[in-house]
């Protein structure tokens, strides 16, 4: 009997004992350990119900275990999704166990007992038993608010300009693209305004850029209150824009942008004035995606400051034509001068009293093979832009004190060369070198150039540029003053630079001789001149009328058609050696 005890009822009854404690030791070393975590976890059996919460879960749920202990995960706590629930079957805790498979989860949602979602990430792991079937799954989740906070954050600092808390570049181009699929499903318009403040570098420089910034988040400021519906966005730099969907009447916007823009701006006790030139593109006649009507709304803009600025110009293909036509003439552009595109002509200026030649205005030209001449107000002026005006006036002073050179050689040696100078060229730092340079390789003496430079460049305060006329001076060089009248008509930089020559500009002398205000203009600006020991250029003379009247108010020089127009050099030396047989 005693063995019949202890084989049937002692030794199964201490097994189970034992089983039952290592059970329990099993469970609180499973609790300890899931309770260091910092995660929370919840276990659930075959038909997905809770069958354990450690602290963690029950802290971040709000939820004791005891309530949840038995009831399903999904319809408890397990959203889905911030704004509806998922179906089941979509469910990657319920693939879990559908398919024997783990999932990771970035972002998910799960509920609150007080309603409210909390932002989780989780890891959902089956459990599967000896057989290989499924006996539940093991959820293992974590608190990501602050980490969604931080991306939030980061996302609105990746969007948004920092200056002015207004949506940056970036985040214009996504909205426009959203717009634009918009506009094309319900058959609408939207319209790009694409600002830029006028002579914004002006106000840096004046009053520093701690006032600029100031200036920009006033303009941020101003467009937000007059365009309170619209996407207003910061391009950078002092570049804004607009974005019109719906119904809008993009012309008064404009206006009315213009407007309140121009008004005095106080910016910590003083008054600031700017205006702003507007580029308009609109859907779809100028384009049907973000980048092209982004691109062809600044273009606009770019005509608006050509066209005086402080209004608006819309897009017009005539303008992508322009643009085409810059492009290409830029990148040949960089080859011409190396393949002996670009040449130089020469206008005589002549003595009032003599009729004599005494001196050449070297004139650029450029012929291109392919599409023949180029005008040189247009290629001088992409020249000015992208920097190539540097390169490009050293060939044209090489050129012409060359042919200057070979002019002395062969009898002319009273000839003076009148070269246009830009500000760019006075701002390069070894400019007063390279004239030193050619003069002495050519031989020449210094009062045998001319550089003339506009009244702009007279203008300029810049102390380098200011350095690097005088400099030329202090050589021998001589300065004129081109196109006098037209610019700024300032006298005042007279004071500061020591020139030699005015030049009047030809719309002065196209009217002299039938326009009495013309006269009396032209015949002051000569006796101004002359009491200031100045030489007086005359250019643009056609006709023997207007010969006649600087005659008589003893302008000491003359060029234009009357005489010649601008000739090849071969051309010029056939001309001299006429001109000194005459004489």
């Amino acid at each position: 009997m005693k063995g019949i005890y202890i084989a049937t009822i002692k030794e199964p009854y201490d097994a189970q004992k034992k089983a039952e404690e290592e059970l329990k030791k099993r469970e609180k070393h499973l609790k300890t350990i899931t309770s260091s975590l910092g995660e929370g976890v919840i276990v659930l059996d075959k038909d997905k119900k809770v069958t354990f919460m450690n602290q963690e879960a029950e802290r971040l749920l709000g939820y004791q275990k005891s309530e949840l202990l038995g009831k399903a995960l999904f319809k408890k706590i397990h959203c889905g999704s911030e704004n509806q629930c998922d179906s089941l079957c979509k469910c990657p805790i319920h693939q879990t166990m559908e398919l024997k498979k783990a999932y990771r989860v970035e972002e998910d949602f799960f509920v609150r007992k007080d309603g409210t979602l909390l932002p989780i990430a989780y890891v959902s792991t089956p459990m599967i038993d000896d057989n290989g079937e499924i006996i539940g799954s093991v959820v293992v989740f974590r608190d990501i608010t602050e980490r969604k906070k931080y991306n939030e954050k980061i996302k609105y600092q990746a969007y948004h300009d920092a200056l002015t808390d207004l949506p940056n570049r970036r985040y214009l181009i996504e909205k426009l693209k959203n717009e634009l699929k918009s506009a094309e499903k319900h058959n609408s318009q939207i319209a790009v305004l694409y600002l830029d403040l006028d002579n914004f570098k002006n106000i840096n420089d004046s009053f520093g850029h701690v006032m600029g910034d100031l200036l920009l988040k006033n303009v941020a400021q101003r467009l937000t209150m007059i365009h309170p519906d619209c996407f207003i966005a910061r391009l950078g730099g002092d570049e804004f824009a607009v974005l019109l969907s719906g119904n809008f009447n993009v012309e008064e916007i404009a206006c009315k942008t213009i407007q309140i823009l121009s008004q005095p701006i106080k910016l910590e006790n003083k008054e600031v004035f700017v205006t702003t030139s507007i580029g308009i593109s609109v859907y779809p006649k100028d384009g049907d995606d973000e980048m092209t009507l982004i691109q062809h709304a600044d273009m606009a803009m770019y005509d608006a400051k050509k066209k005086g600025k402080n209004q608006f110009s819309f897009y017009t293909t005539k303008l992508e034509q322009q643009r085409t036509r810059k492009s290409k003439i830029e990148q040949m552009l960089r080859t011409a001068i190396e393949s002996k595109e670009i040449s130089l002509c020469y206008q005589p200026i002549v003595d009032t009293v003599s009729k004599r030649i005494i001196g050449l205005e070297a004139l650029v030209r450029w012929n291109h093979p392919e599409i023949g001449e180029i005008p040189a107000n247009e290629f001088i002026a992409v020249a000015e832009e992208n920097g190539l005006i540097v390169s490009l006036g050293k060939h044209i002073l090489m050129t012409a004190l060359h042919d200057l050179k070979h002019l002395h050689e062969i009898g002319f040696d009273h000839l003076y060369v009148s070269v246009n100078l830009s500000l760019r060229q006075l701002r390069h730092h070894d400019f007063t070198s390279l004239i030193s340079q050619l003069l002495q390789k050519n031989k020449l003496q210094a009062n045998y150039l001319e550089l003339e430079i506009t009244e702009n460049i007279a203008l300029c305060d810049e102390k380098n540029v200011i350095y690097s006329i005088q400099k030329l001076k202090d050589i021998g060089v001589r300065i004129a003053i081109d196109d006098f009248g037209i610019g700024h008509s300032s006298i005042g930089y007279l004071r500061t630079f020591s020139v030699d020559t005015l030049k009047i500009d030809k719309s002065f002398i196209f009217d002299v001789a039938t326009n009495p205000n013309t006269a009396h203009l032209t015949s002051a600006l000569i006796t101004f001149a002359h009491n200031l020991n100045l030489q007086v250029v005359a250019e643009g003379v056609e006709k023997a009328e207007q010969l006649h009247f600087l005659e008589q108010h003893h302008c000491d020089k003359i060029q234009g058609y009357l005489f010649s127009p601008p000739v090849s050099f071969e051309q010029l030396v056939s001309l001299l050696h006429n001109s000194s047989s005459q004489c």
